[in-house]
């Protein structure tokens, strides 16, 4: 059994991170290549995914994509985090070196380095003031999957209106850990496409608001989740010391 579970890890694993790397669906032979059994044994472990629901088959391919459920899973137990580099933590700090005029200024620059940071739409709730800051929507347009105009529209519409984007962060706001929504975990239809990963950050001693990122499903979480985390922290540094 323990080899079983460790096998279905590994092969969701690897759809997972080559439906991220490539937006296209994942067949057998490649996740066979990739690690190294033969294809029907793969096709078997497949199967096995597919009735657990962790993946699923688009009506026109054969090959297969990670569900909410498969994302979920692959977060909360095979992936490894990356670090933030010494590099990027320099630049994050000049970045806000140059921000330091106003709270608006603050809360801009953030949204605008986790957009960059992550090529997702970065976000910055400041709850005192119930304002959203948001920036990098363009990653979105750039998306393979939403090249889909009506899947577009929506997501567009939502983070125009910002009514439901709000609604999650509030809803998470006196949490101050790592929030993670996938997909219809979110409860906004529109963003049935989207996950959110936020994490609360401080002002003298008290939460007081949220950063992080909107983007695809298929988003490199092990690369987004420490990067949210790094600048929740590092706003959490600075604001503590801000008397604007």
């Amino acid at each position: 059994m323990p080899d079983t579970k460790k096998r279905q890890g590994d092969v969701l694993t690897a759809i997972v991170e080559s439906y991220v790397e490539t937006a296209e669906p994942v067949g057998s032979r490649h996740v066979a290549r990739r690690l190294a059994f033969s294809s029907a044994t793969i096709r078997n472990v497949m199967a096995d995914l597919e009735e657990m629901g962790l993946i699923t088959h688009p009506h026109t391919s054969a090959g297969r994509i990670p569900t909410d459920k498969g994302y979920r899973y692959y977060i909360d137990s095979l992936m490894h985090l990356k670090t933030v580099s010494g590099q990027i933590a320099r630049s994050v700090q000049e970045e806000y070196a140059l921000a330091m005029r106003s709270l608006e200024d603050l809360m801009e620059t953030t949204s605008h380095l986790m957009a960059g940071l992550t090529n997702c739409v970065g976000l910055t709730l400041m709850s005192e003031y119930d304002k959203l800051y948001l920036d990098g929507t363009s990653h979105i347009v750039e998306q393979p999957e939403f090249h889909d105009f009506k899947k577009l529209y929506l997501i567009l519409k939502c983070l125009d209106e910002k009514r439901d984007l709000l609604d999650i962060l509030r809803h998470d706001y006196k949490d101050e850990r790592l929030c993670i929504h996938i997909g219809r975990e979110s409860g906004s239809q529109d963003l049935n496409d989207c996950s959110i990963v936020t994490r609360g950050y401080k002002r003298k001693g008290r939460v007081s608001g949220r950063v992080g990122v909107i983007g695809p499903k298929r988003m490199v979480y092990e690369r987004v989740i420490p990067t949210v985390e790094f600048l929740a922290d590092t706003l959490t540094e600075i604001l503590n010391t801000f008397e604007g």
